[in-house]
């Protein structure tokens, strides 16, 4: 009854008649540390998980090994974005608007549910819910969440104006990238060119520690931002928000070559039309899709991004989330030269 861990009792039919069973854990990490539903979790509180885990796991059964002997089957790094902290000049509504006109990934596809009122499938309002069959990415508004998930939450207020980014990996997902790193976990015990006699000692003396995804290799902070980064800027891409005739003000100050910068404003004007960019992206085929894809990059490398703010907004420019989110949380951040110099480019174009 720990809040922030569920046990699950598993089973599944094998060969021969034999059947498996096991149990499996639902954590989440400050829940069960804090009580905490709104703070992500660091590599710095695995510590403090483990002892708790393994408390409850020693009051459950003895034979349940300690956590760090058992294998992930998902993790979920993530990031939350709170819009007033960052000074962000939109609301949680408007931020969510832009999200949801983001990339949609190859292999990739938006959630759907039935809506009984609308007799149709809908997307949800609160959030851009994305699945493959390994992982799910998922922007979603924290407030409405909590409020459906945990109504009695006493700090749920806290979660006002953030704005989650999660990735779901789920067990495919988690062995690729552990593949090739196993050895590396303190927990990986060799066993090659043992004999079978050793082996079985080992195996009644519950002394085969080989999870098939170590947490100590997966759960660090460079594994996890890394995902993070990666797939945020797959969905938002890199650059800021701006109007779409600010974004191509810009586009033209920089005097490229006129096939690149016919190009790269269809590709702006494209993603207007077709409210965003997967939409814009399902119209186009061949060649000009890919002048699209390259028109995507290009805008990036000029941090401006091919979602642009409605004019209705009175908003003319609106940082890029993730950008954002590291300005604020790293004081002496190395910004790459080239982003360094758009930036301030489009702070020159825009304060004219």
């Amino acid at each position: 009854n720990k809040k922030g861990i569920r046990w699950l009792l598993m089973s599944s039919q094998g060969e021969n008649g034999f059947s498996i069973k096991g149990v499996m854990a639902v954590i989440n990490p400050k829940a069960l540390i804090e009580d905490n539903y709104i703070t992500a979790a660091r590599e710095e509180d695995f510590g403090l998980v483990e002892r708790i885990f393994n408390n409850e796991a020693t009051n459950i059964s003895p034979i349940i090994l300690e956590l760090g002997l058992c294998s992930l089957n998902r993790v979920d790094p993530c990031l939350n974005i709170d819009l007033q902290e960052l000074g962000m000049p939109c609301s949680p509504e408007q931020m969510i608007a832009l999200i949801k006109k983001g990339n949609i990934p190859a292999s990739y596809k938006e959630r759907e549910e039935y809506d009984a009122k609308k007799r149709r499938k809908v997307t949800d309002k609160n959030s851009f819910y994305l699945t493959n069959k390994s992982s799910v990415i998922n922007f979603y508004w924290k407030y409405p969440q909590q409020k459906r998930k945990h109504p009695n939450y006493l700090h749920r207020e806290d979660s006002r104006y953030v704005i989650r980014f999660e990735v779901q990996c789920g067990y495919l997902k988690l062995y690729a990238m552990s593949k090739g790193k196993k050895k590396e976990s303190k927990l990986y015990k060799r066993d090659e060119g043992i004999s079978m006699d050793e082996l079985f000692k080992r195996i009644e003396a519950n002394e085969i520690y080989h999870p098939s995804i170590p947490m100590d290799v997966v759960l660090t902070d460079r594994i996890l931002e890394e995902v993070v980064q990666k797939y945020f800027y797959k969905v938002i891409r890199k650059g800021d928000y701006l109007t779409l005739d600010d974004a191509r003000d810009i586009v033209l100050s920089y005097h490229f070559r006129r096939d690149k910068e016919e190009r790269m404003i269809y590709a702006l004007e494209s993603v207007k039309e077709y409210h965003g960019i997967a939409g814009a992206k399902s119209k186009l085929y061949g060649p000009d899709l890919n002048d699209f894809k390259r028109s995507l990059k290009d805008l990036d490398d000029i941090l401006v991004n091919p979602v642009t703010i409605p004019r209705r907004w009175n908003i003319k420019h609106i940082s890029n989330p993730l950008s954002a989110y590291y300005d604020s949380i790293y004081a002496e951040q190395l910004i790459p030269g080239q982003e360094y110099w758009a930036g301030r480019h489009i702070d020159e174009i825009l304060s004219k």
